[in-house]
């Protein structure tokens, strides 16, 4: 990849030309490259969070932070799911291709932020504007985790049901850690959750109006 330590280039390089990134990733650097992608993927979704938060105020912290506590999360499970699959690769590979795809995710949700920002100053419904958000991140999210099973065939795995299995996982984190870190998008008089709850039951009390 050309200009490797330059970080413009390499969110460049991450839309255009993804492969020479994971390229990247295996060399002696992968420790600089994935420390700009983690930085550019949480900021990117904490600028998203700003038009999510346009009604609680909150959400670019909590959407931050619940990024990094998913990431931080479900690591070790990647990194043994990769070893299962048959995949001969380092954990500092294991954790670029991670980032990677959640700074490309952050990328995508950043293009979608004035679509959203548009409904979020015509309509009132949080039920119908938690149902956009969730539609833009699970199609940020499929683009990021298709970069990880690129990942995956680039190192060699043996097949794809393991990688298959962890997305399964990663994403029923993220769902369940945007309820733990609720309310995102109405206006609270608190900043966390009072009681814990399952991400469907919080989603159907949404609909619900309660």
């Amino acid at each position: 990849m050309p200009n490797a330590e330059n970080p413009i280039s390499l969110l460049e390089n991450l839309l255009k030309h993804p492969g020479r990134v994971v390229h990247e990733l295996q060399q002696k650097q992968a420790s600089v490259l994935a420390g700009w992608l983690l930085l550019f993927g949480i900021v990117g979704i904490a600028i998203y969070g700003t038009v999510v938060g346009a009604q609680s105020g909150g959400a670019p912290v909590k959407l931050g932070l619940g990024t990094l506590l998913a990431v931080l999360i479900c690591l070790p499970s990647l990194y043994i799911f990769t070893c299962l699959g048959g995949i001969d690769a380092q954990l500092r590979s294991v954790c670029g291709a991670l980032f990677a795809a959640v700074c490309l995710s952050s990328i995508l949700l950043i293009g979608f932020a004035p679509v959203a920002w548009i409904f979020s100053q015509s309509t009132d419904s949080i039920a119908f504007m938690g149902a956009l958000h969730l539609l833009f991140w699970l199609i940020g999210i499929r683009f990021g985790l298709r970069l990880i099973d690129a990942t995956g065939r680039f190192l060699g795995a043996r097949s794809k049901g393991h990688l298959r299995i962890w997305s399964v996982i990663f994403i029923l984190v993220c769902l369940q850690m945007t309820t733990t870190l609720r309310p995102i998008i109405a206006p609270s008089k608190t900043f966390l959750p009072t009681e814990k709850k399952f991400f469907l039951a919080h989603w159907l009390d949404s609909i619900n109006g309660k």
